[in-house]
């Protein structure tokens, strides 16, 4: 079966990931010169991004930016930018990901999503309220605030970089994508590109896109139709598959959790007079058994467990859907087409994950972290898998833990 896009989403796939090097940095020293070595080593080793021998087809010529709450141990925010080197007017911004040591990175922004802002950008339709979540808004402002180098070493924000990239070349193809978080981002930072574009290109005639990965919803239904409206009425970029539709590529894995997040009705619904859990259901595949190989059925679990599950189903999920249910969360490009995610057999995990073999292990526990092992396998590993970009799995090409480099050691 055909993947839409394909190609385009082979290389941002290989940016958004790329977006991870140095995460677990925790050196004050020279932590955006470590990234940056670290990045312009990886991209020779990833096709989709490599040029031929002895050249380059992308160069970073912006960045990395790093934002960090003051205090933190660990970076919250990091955004680069690359310049095609075959055609100079095609760009790529890259947002990263959550970083899962930032205990402030998951409060302000991945979980921050009770408190909501108005999107006070462009035109929305009359009568409507498009708002994103605070974390949302934080992460934004955060990206937009970032200093990071040019080409020359002079400190500047993105907007400012692709204000002298227009100055210089004329109109622009800009396409801004991520993974997990960064997906969120990388969306609203293209939306507000488009809304703002003025401030960067006064023509006008700058095409903008993004290409998302894993994302969960950014804001509200009026913020997703708004978002939905504005890119299906622009120009799709060089490349670009049109038969999307849209310059917004929002690219979910059938099997990943992520982007069912916020959304109330995900989280439970009642059906025929009894509570049902979409988000929980997401692995319960056609040829599920009791063994996890094929997939994980909670209604399979033993009767003790079963009984707590039931708990867990009708009081405490129903929480969550209460709460999330007036902030009315919604994905943009709702009914873009997934890619088609595969199960990973709990037993080939390591170590292994056995809720079949007796009553002990055939409990509500066993069948969590098997929920979890498989959640967490399906937002990271299966975008490369899918998308035959394997490069992207391995330690030594993103490099999420640098040495750093050290001042006095810099040519």
């Amino acid at each position: 079966m055909s993947i839409q896009n394909e190609s385009q989403r082979q290389i941002m796939l290989s940016f958004a990931y790329l977006a991870y090097t140095g995460e677990f940095m925790t050196a004050k020293t020279n932590v955006e010169q470590t990234i940056l070595d670290n990045i312009n080593k990886a991209m020779p080793k990833i096709p989709p991004i490599s040029g031929s021998a002895g050249t380059d087809a992308w160069k970073v010529v912006w960045g990395p930016g790093i934002y960090q709450v003051p205090g933190a141990v660990y970076q919250d925010n990091m955004m680069f930018m690359v310049q095609n080197q075959v055609d100079t007017s095609q760009f790529a911004i890259a947002i990263r990901g959550t970083n899962f040591l930032s205990d402030l990175n998951w409060l302000m922004e991945d979980f921050d999503v009770l408190q909501q802002v108005p999107w006070n950008y462009g035109h929305p339709q009359p009568g409507t309220t498009p708002v994103i979540s605070e974390g949302a808004s934080i992460g934004l402002h955060a990206s937009l605030q970032m200093q990071g180098e040019d080409v020359s070493g002079n400190k500047m924000t993105l907007v400012e970089c692709l204000q002298n990239q227009v100055n210089v070349q004329g109109a622009i193809n800009v396409c801004v994508t991520g993974h997990s978080l960064g997906g969120m981002l990388c969306g609203t930072m293209a939306l507000y590109l488009h809304d703002n574009q003025s401030t960067w290109d006064s023509t006008g005639n700058s095409v903008i896109s993004s290409i998302s990965f894993a994302a969960p919803s950014a804001g509200n239904v009026d913020f997703a139709s708004y978002s939905d409206e504005v890119f299906s009425s622009l120009t799709p970029p060089p490349n670009w598959d049109s038969s999307l539709g849209t310059n917004m590529d929002r690219v979910a894995c059938s099997l990943d959790a992520a982007p069912l997040f916020y959304k109330a009705s995900n989280i439970t619904q009642v059906q025929s007079g009894k509570t049902v859990s979409p988000l929980f259901d997401i692995y319960n595949l056609p040829g599920t058994g009791t063994d996890g190989i094929h997939g994980i059925d909670f209604t399979n679990l033993n009767f003790v467990s079963g009984a707590e599950w039931i708990v867990v189903l009708d009081n405490i999920l129903p929480i969550f859907t209460n709460v999330l249910a007036p902030r009315d969360y919604a994905q943009v490009e709702s009914t873009a087409t997934p890619l088609a995610g595969t199960f990973k057999s709990l037993k080939s995990f390591s170590p292994p994950i056995d809720i079949s073999t007796s009553d002990h292990d055939n409990n509500l526990s066993s069948y969590m972290k098997g929920f979890e092992t498989q959640v967490a396998y399906q937002h990271s590993d299966s975008y490369p898998n899918i998308l035959g970009v394997k490069e992207l799995l391995d330690k030594s090409i993103i490099v999420r833990n640098p040495a750093p480099v050290m001042a006095n050691s810099m040519g």
